[in-house]
């Protein structure tokens, strides 16, 4: 007996697969888009050397700037250091009446005078002044002042000596780091 529902044996089933959702048309390009866009037109010959000239200069001068403020952080710190290597040459560290204060950019000096019995000899603010290369018109004017003149300044190089003279309490000053 045969089965009157089976297919017959030459019979391939039928695979049906559903139809595909329908897409939605495009909208139009708007009139002010192209389509396709327009090439791109190619970079002048000019942009690269000119662009790679700009940030060398920018880089350059970075690095130079980069370069003097080392420069010059170290030729402050050379400086500063210029008052207390002229006590140390002068053996007055620790001296009475030579201080050298912020930090390393004033030194105090005061000698005895004929009622101050306590500070420096003047042979000692003779050595500093030799040591820090102070001209001889300063050192000229210092020993010239008089109790009459009041309070002196001079400059050189990057220092500034200023002081007054009486003779009961000797000569009495500051030179700083920095004058210029």
């Amino acid at each position: 007996m045969t089965d009157q529902f089976a297919p017959p044996p030459d019979h391939q089933p039928q695979v049906t697969t559903p139809p595909n959702p329908p897409v939605p048309p495009s909208p139009a390009p708007s009139s002010s888009a192209e389509w396709p866009p327009p090439a791109r037109r190619p970079r002048p010959a000019w942009v690269l050397p000119v662009a790679t000239g700009v940030v060398g200069l920018l880089l350059g001068a970075g690095g130079v700037g980069v370069v003097v403020a080392v420069m010059n952080k170290s030729a402050q710190a050379a400086t500063l250091e210029v008052l207390s290597d002229a006590v140390d040459a002068c053996d007055l560290a620790g001296a009475s009446g030579i201080t050298v204060a912020d930090e390393g950019a004033s030194l105090i000096f005061d000698t005895k005078g004929e009622e101050d019995f306590m500070g420096a000899d003047y042979l000692d603010t003779a050595c500093l002044f030799a040591e820090l290369d102070m001209p001889t018109h300063i050192t000229s004017h210092i020993s010239q002042t008089t109790s009459m003149d009041g309070r002196q300044t001079e400059e050189w190089d990057d220092l500034s000596v200023s002081w007054s003279y009486h003779p009961d309490r000797g000569l009495d000053g500051v030179l700083t780091v920095g004058a210029d």
